[in-house]
């Protein structure tokens, strides 16, 4: 049985077209099923659960990054295969494992092809596939209890990731979806009359744990959330099963 999680935003009337395309065919391969929107996340978690101890074997996710990301946390049972259906803005992800956006997205779930993808997780509770960004305003770095990053200027960028798409790509080698996290800190050198200069400073570790004396505004995958500090990130030992393409960058 498959169950489909369809974000609010395509609710818009020009996603309807779309939406028509991709059920028609969903039907066509026979592996359509279950809709559910995420107008409620609380009342979606119950239902969901629900329905998974009822026999749901596979969940697709219909919207982009941020609902991937909402969705991983409002599933208990993060064993059952997950594939995704990119529709409009902000679809990083979905190229980097593959998969085209819309109609075409239908077939890449008909072929099944099942990748394991490690997630990061924030104290211990809120997963994570992507990335987090945050300002370097006086807080202190702790990697894996081995070396200590103390970092004063806000305008300084800490980005610590599991899988990565950005302004880094390029410029470092990060290895997506390892047993090790990213941390790149990003500093602006120069003043009034200098030409700025940017400088990375590029690590890895399985625990990064963050203090400071502020609440921390966190950038996680397009959705700005606040959390104060102490935040411990780390390499959870949940992994997912996501259907990729063959196309896929991630391995």
């Amino acid at each position: 049985m498959y169950y489909y999680i369809y974000d609010n935003y395509l609710a818009e009337k020009k996603y309807q077209g779309i939406l028509s395309k991709i059920e028609s065919h969903l039907t066509d391969l026979g592996i359509n099923g279950k809709i559910v929107r995420m107008s409620v996340l609380k009342n979606l978690s119950s239902h969901l659960n629900e329905d998974i101890a009822k026999g749901i074997k596979t969940i697709i996710i219909v919207g982009n990054d941020q609902t991937f990301n909402q969705s991983l946390n409002l599933i208990d049972n993060l064993n059952l295969p997950l594939g995704l259906i990119p529709i409009g803005p902000n679809n990083n992800l979905a190229g980097l494992m593959g998969i085209p956006e819309g109609e075409a997205a239908c077939n890449i779930l008909s072929s099944r092809i099942i990748q394991p993808i490690r997630l990061g997780v924030i104290n211990q509770k809120y997963y994570f596939v992507s990335y987090l960004e945050m300002p370097g305003d006086g807080v202190y770095i702790n990697c894996d209890d081995n070396y200590f990053i103390n970092i004063e200027d806000k305008k300084d960028i800490i980005t610590i990731s599991n899988i990565y798409w950005g302004e880094y790509e390029g410029k470092i080698n990060i290895k997506n979806n390892s047993e090790r996290l990213n941390l790149i800190i990003k500093n602006k050198t120069g003043g009034l009359f200098a030409a700025k200069k940017e400088n990375f400073s590029y690590f890895k570790a399985k625990k990064i744990s963050i203090t400071g004396e502020k609440s921390i505004p966190i950038l996680l995958m397009d959705e700005r959330k606040i959390i104060k500090t102490p935040i411990r990130v780390e390499i959870a030992k949940q992994k997912i099963n996501m259907i990729v393409g063959k196309n896929r960058k991630v391995h």
